[in-house]
């Protein structure tokens, strides 16, 4: 009788575990993403089309973000600029002024950082561009996700944004 009740068991959990396999779930896509990464691929630098906001409902704050994110990488990736390195440094600066608060621009370009905050590494990676992720976490505070090539993994970056005007602004970024 108790073989019996164990089998019943290990049907019924073997069953349901099944089951739960055939709901989709956010890891699978972002196993899905990062599995469509061809890391043994050299890529152009032209190649990669701007980031294209996803089309279900995105909010603004939301836009602004994968915009910065797609402006910065790349004008970050063309530096240093060898043949023009001052308007180079010049067009980022417009990039941090059009997207950033005054005050998060004096604490990002403190001298007393080693990696560069808004990306929260060394160096700059124009595949980036393929992976990054936005998620809203409340009306403020955003997290961006960008693949870590060396480790295989996401790494977050949490943004506070606020509404400046008429549009939204990267306020502060938490490290």
């Amino acid at each position: 009788m108790v073989k019996i009740y164990y089998f019943i068991s290990a049907c019924l959990l073997l069953f349901s575990c099944n089951n739960s396999n055939t709901q989709v779930s956010s890891f699978d896509d972002s196993t899905a993403t990062i599995s469509s990464i061809k890391r043994d691929t050299i890529v152009e630098k032209d190649t990669i089309a701007p980031i294209q906001v996803p089309k279900e409902e995105t909010d603004e704050a939301t836009k602004m973000i994968l915009e910065f994110y797609d402006k910065y990488i790349r004008q970050q990736d063309k530096m240093p600029c060898l043949d023009n390195r001052e308007f180079c440094e010049e067009e980022l600066r417009e990039i941090e002024r059009e997207f950033l608060s005054s005050k998060l621009i004096r604490k990002v370009n403190s001298d007393e950082l080693s990696a560069d905050p808004i990306v929260k590494a060394q160096d700059i990676f124009i595949e980036w561009l393929d992976s990054i992720k936005v998620k809203k976490i409340n009306s403020k505070r955003y997290n961006v996700y960008l693949f870590d090539f060396y480790d295989n993994r996401y790494d977050s970056i949490q943004l506070k944004v606020a509404k400046k005007k008429d549009r939204y602004i990267i306020d502060d970024i938490i490290f």
